[in-house]
């Protein structure tokens, strides 16, 4: 009879734990990864491809924070602006941002639009970021006719950052199962 609130306690640490590093759902993402080989040359696969800065463009709602981590071998800066712009890097500059470095950017409500940038380093590598709600409507043609239904801003799910935590509490309700297991002789019944 000990058994069954020992099993619901287990059991309910264990729900907890699997909820606690499960993706969440619509979660719009925030990074972006600087790839590596970005900055061998201006022939490097990823500048055909404009994905240097990965993914690009980036939609992201105001207020969100972006992060840029850096998978390449060799330093890169992320500078707000075009290569040609006089005010380059007025909005953001990073500085350099080593290999396995990061870089943090909010984009608030004033920042709503098109933002673009690159690396001072390696100007061949830009990218984008598009600050706006979802549902924003799709920009008409030079006709004046739209070129459709109001569409969603494309998202991607990510991980949220529970840390270890969430994984901790998980490993803890399985030692606890096989710990109460072994001790009673008696699989607990959910």
């Amino acid at each position: 009879m000990k058994s069954k609130p020992f099993g619901a306690i287990f059991g309910l640490l264990a729900l907890v734990a699997i909820l606690g590093v499960a993706p969440a759902f619509g979660q719009e993402a925030s990074d972006v990864t600087i790839v590596s080989g970005a900055g061998a040359s201006a022939s490097a696969a990823c500048v055909a491809a404009n994905n240097c800065f990965s993914p690009s463009p980036l939609t992201v709602a105001p207020g969100t924070t972006v992060t840029w981590t850096n998978t390449d071998t060799v330093s890169h800066t992320i500078t707000s602006g075009k290569v040609s712009d006089n005010d380059a890097g007025s909005m953001f500059d990073s500085g350099l941002v080593k290999p396995t470095k990061t870089f943090q950017f909010t984009f608030a409500n004033a920042t709503a639009g098109t933002v673009n940038y690159f690396c001072t380093v390696h100007p061949w590598m830009v990218g984008q970021v598009i600050v706006g709600a979802a549902g924003q409507t799709a920009p008409g043609n030079q006709t004046g006719i739209p070129l459709g239904p109001p569409y969603t801003a494309p998202t991607n799910a990510t991980v949220p950052e529970f840390g270890p935590v969430a994984s901790i509490v998980l490993a803890i309700a399985v030692l606890s199962i096989i710990v109460f297991a072994a001790k009673t002789r008696v699989i607990p019944k959910f």
